[in-house]
């Protein structure tokens, strides 16, 4: 009985550690949407973070982010990422 529970928690565990792999997904296109207003010239780099705010999609993802500064107002801005490009970038105002 002892060992099935322990190895009832091993499962659980290993199950809860393999469930974050789709936030490195995330934060993967975080990243590429904030090089996105990089380029675009809505900020400069080193100077704000970006936080993501959702993301929704399949082959297309769509992400909102918060690009938050030192010192002003926070920005959000909307990707659209395919394999890796940013197909559209638009500013929530």
């Amino acid at each position: 009985m002892r060992n099935k529970v322990i190895a009832g928690l091993v499962l659980s565990a290993a199950a809860l550690a393999a469930a974050p792999a789709g936030a490195a997904n995330w934060t993967e296109k975080v990243g590429i949407c904030a090089a996105a207003a990089e380029a675009e010239g809505l900020v400069t780099a080193g100077a704000y973070r970006a936080k993501f705010v959702n993301g929704s999609g399949a082959a297309t993802k769509t992400v909102a982010i918060e690009l938050i500064p030192d010192a002003g107002e926070a920005i959000t801005a909307v990707c659209k990422i395919r394999r890796g490009e940013v197909t559209e970038f638009t500013v929530k105002a």
